[in-house]
């Protein structure tokens, strides 16, 4: 089952949260909580956890990429 893995959201304004690096590629195991990419908002670095456990299917946005919450960045393959 694919699960798509979403932008949380991380801001406290409605501002585009930038994508700095992914830590996990596609074809590798993922576990819940672990933490996939870096991002960047108006305000900090932060980190984006796997809301599922699984092998990570495909990277659906790329580093240097800005997205808003709620957006698909990943598809994760329970």
């Amino acid at each position: 089952m694919d699960i798509e893995i979403k932008m949380p959201d991380l801001a406290t304004t409605d501002s585009a949260i930038k994508i700095l690096r992914w830590l996990v590629e596609p074809g590798q195991p993922v576990k819940r909580g672990q933490v996939l990419m870096e991002v960047e908002t108006d305000k900090s670095t932060m980190e984006v956890e796997s809301v599922a456990t699984g092998v990570l299917k495909s990277h659906q946005a790329n580093p240097g990429d800005s997205l808003f919450a709620g957006q698909v960045i990943g598809v994760v393959q329970a």
